[in-house]
């Protein structure tokens, strides 16, 4: 029994060996080939309807505000106090006891301003620093037996600070807080520092570049109900929505953009043209179909009833017997003072008149008034000379 199990085992060590090959990861040696998404394309799927891509259209753009940044200028804040230095003589034993003290004192805007202009601190010349004036000193002096004696020395310091305000009518920003005053004003006291500063020019128009650059716009699919746009820079890695509405406050047509304060996007003629194109059709959609009720079309409702009324003759009828005739009979003006006022067209045609005695034959200009509202809206008169008078 030994021995078949001895055999058994000597065959089972002869059988051949194959060597295992095993797929492994080599993390120093990683490629990226992407993100692979599991879902069918939408053209690959015959039961869902295909998807309608908002219309693209590529185009330069410049994005710019009107949106001042908060105003900066220069000041000076002034501070002044005395030292004190006091020497009590003892009677007893020939000591004395020095105490020294600080007390502040108020200081005027007008007294800042003659520190800073004279750099002065009383009768001492003040040092210039890298951020303003000052000079600092403790008093000197010996006391003596059983007397008090004090010592005082004036100390002054000026320093250049940067007031900022966010708008005109917002208070002033300090290192010291708020200043509840005016840039007008030119001054304020805080507490026991007075603060000082000049006139200031602020220029009242003002419009600023953010960037410019290259994207493609996407329309929506119905501007009735959806009043913005969209654009999109890939190279920024940006989406700005914007209003379809163009803009009027911005010296170029503009487009406000959604989000942010007096900002605005401004593109080159042929995309200004397209978009526009697309507010005077959503424009009469909204107008000619009074059932759309969506908050775009009241909109432009409003708008559209807050425009000046215009109104145009659509036929005129001149007195002459055909157009052909009229042709060949003179040359036709027409003269019109304001198309929703008074229509005045004129035709220039021969004119048999008597002058002198004599039957001569002049050029007579016929006009032809229209005055909307009046009971003979049409009237006729000639005209022979440009020196006669029209009527009025």
């Amino acid at each position: 029994m030994q021995t078949l199990l001895f055999l058994l085992c000597l065959l089972h060590s002869l059988n051949p060996t194959y060597p295992i090959y095993a797929s492994v990861c080599d993390c120093n040696n990683m490629k990226i080939r992407g993100i692979l998404d599991f879902e069918l394309p939408y053209y690959c799927d015959n039961e869902k309807p295909e998807t309608q891509h908002l219309p693209r259209i590529p185009s330069t753009y410049t994005l710019v505000t009107k949106q001042k940044p908060a105003a900066t200028w220069k000041g000076w804040t002034c501070r002044q106090w005395t030292k004190t230095k006091k020497i009590t003589g003892s009677f007893w034993i020939g000591s004395f006891d020095t105490v020294y003290s600080q007390e502040t004192i108020l200081i005027t805007p007008l007294e800042c301003w003659r520190m800073v202009n004279d750099k002065k601190c009383g009768a001492n010349n003040m040092q210039t620093g890298p951020t303003g004036l000052s000079f600092t000193a403790t008093p000197t002096g010996e006391g003596k037996w059983y007397a008090i004696k004090e010592y005082q020395t004036l100390n002054c310091i000026a320093e250049q600070i940067t007031l900022r305000q966010e708008k005109p009518d917002s208070p002033i920003e300090s290192p010291f807080g708020l200043l509840n005053t005016t840039q007008q004003e030119g001054q304020f006291i805080q507490n026991q520092n007075a603060i000082v500063w000049g006139e200031r020019t602020t220029n009242s128009s003002y419009t600023q570049t953010l960037l410019k650059g290259k994207g493609y716009l996407e329309l929506p699919r119905e501007p009735e109900s959806d009043n913005s746009s969209r654009l999109y820079d890939t190279s920024r890695q940006i989406e700005i929505s914007f209003l379809n509405k163009p803009d009027k406050d911005i010296v170029s047509v503009g487009h406000k953009v959604v989000g942010i304060p007096l900002t605005y996007l401004t593109f080159p003629a042929e995309t200004t043209k397209i978009l526009y194109e697309m507010f005077k059709n959503t424009i009469a959609t909204c107008l000619k179909n009074t059932n759309l009720a969506t908050p775009v079309c009241e909109d432009y409702r409003e708008l559209y009833k807050s425009r000046p009324q215009r109104s145009l003759l659509q036929e005129v009828h001149f007195l002459f017997d055909t157009q052909v005739e009229d042709e060949k009979l003179g040359i036709r003006l027409y003269s019109i003072s304001y198309a929703w006022g008074t229509l005045r067209l004129a035709h220039r045609r021969p004119k048999i008149i008597k002058e002198d005695g004599k039957i001569v034959q002049k050029d007579a200009t016929i006009y032809i008034t229209y005055e909307s509202g009046s009971r003979n809206p049409l009237t006729t008169y000639s005209q022979l000379s440009k020196d006669d008078p029209l009527p009025s």
